[in-house]
Formats: structure tokens, sequence, C-alpha cells
């Protein structure tokens, strides 16, 4: 499931989840909001879909697309943690 041209620093669910394990169990999660603050995750807000590595994106883009954006890319599945806010 390895993308050799994707950031080899990113996460696997078992290491986040040995991650959160090091943390008070009470504490909250949070993702980025839109624009700026935090949102809270929500157990509906998790979900798996495909990705590729776009190795052009730009300073503002995340390095990574869904892979229906580009069907001919090699893709890899993820856990995406979505924002409550839009």
């Amino acid at each position: 499931m390895e993308n050799s041209e994707a950031d080899d620093t990113a996460i696997t669910v078992k290491e986040l989840i040995d991650l959160l394990a090091t943390y008070p169990v009470d504490l909250r999660v949070v993702v980025d909001g839109y624009e700026d603050g935090y949102d809270n995750v929500h157990p509906d807000n998790l979900s798996i879909i495909s990705i590729y590595y776009k190795p052009d994106h730009r300073d503002w883009e995340g390095e990574y697309e869904e892979s229906w954006l580009n069907p001919g890319e090699k893709s890899l599945p993820a856990v995406r943690i979505a924002r409550k806010s839009h």
C-alpha cells in the first residue's frame, strides 16, 4: 500500500493509535477549521477514500488528491477525517 513517491513521514492508523495512546484518554481530538479555528472530530466524519500523490501541488494545496480526479494515477487507500465545518 505504500507509494514510493509520497512523503515517507506519513503515519499509519496503528502509528496514530500508538501516538494517541500516549495522551490522556479524555482529551478532545480536533482538526483544522476551513479558514481558521478548529473543529471536533466526529466518528461519522471518518471514511476510507482512494488518493494519489500529486508532486506538483502548490504550497496551499494538499500533497494528495482523490483518485477519481485523475484515474490514471497510482492510487492508495487512506482514512479521511473530514472537517465538520464547510
